[in-house]
């Protein structure tokens, strides 16, 4: 894989950069290799927004492969990063030669479809506080790694203005919800680190 070797790039971004905006060029595929990335889409009225969150260790953006001329989000840092870049168009190159590849690449892409409805589905309720308990889970899911007690630890620093944005609620709902599941010892919720406890 020489192609590989010459064509990428290693960058690092601070907390709170853009990679690139929804609308931009879409001339890069990037490989998380440490930190957090949300990316946002926004309606053409900028008024309904879907977050999205990537963890180390995966690559992105699959949307519009062989396809979208244009990035359909956009894709901030959310930590400290460090990414690999490669051009998109040796990444669909290299697909195209190496069924392998393709293969991981159409699991991953099935992993991520099947994630996304789930997340759509759990979401679309009316109950603003089972939208929180929702989101709470995707950030478990998605960013979460468990110990050898079975408790889930989510490293990035989850705001509740964050949780209350990607519940589509107010802070208030969001921060009484997580009171609740503090009371109930389902979560303990300390310096924005969220840990399940069972």
């Amino acid at each position: 894989m020489q192609i590989f070797s010459q064509d990428v790039v290693f960058k690092k971004y601070s907390k709170g950069q853009a990679l690139y905006d929804q609308g931009d060029k879409r001339d890069k595929f990037y490989f998380l290799i440490d930190g957090i990335i949300r990316t946002e889409r926004f309606d053409e009225n900028g008024e309904f927004n879907y977050y999205e969150y990537v963890n180390k260790n995966h690559g992105f953006p699959y949307r519009g492969l062989f396809h979208d001329r244009e990035y359909s989000y956009t894709a901030r840092a959310m930590t400290k990063i460090t990414i690999a870049v490669f051009s998109m168009s040796t990444i669909e190159i290299i697909l195209r030669q190496n069924n392998a590849m393709m293969e991981l690449v159409i699991q991953e892409m099935g992993q991520i479809i099947s994630q996304n409805e789930d997340q759509l589905q759990n979401m679309v309720t009316s109950s603003a506080s089972d939208r929180v308990r929702h989101a709470l889970e995707i950030f478990g899911y998605r960013l979460g790694q468990k110990d050898e007690n079975g408790q889930i630890h989510v490293d990035y620093p989850v705001t509740l203005i964050e949780l209350a944005q990607v519940s589509a609620t107010t802070r208030e709902t969001a921060s009484a919800v997580v009171s609740e599941l503090i009371a109930d010892h389902k979560i303990a919720y300390v310096h924005k680190k969220i840990t399940f406890l069972n």
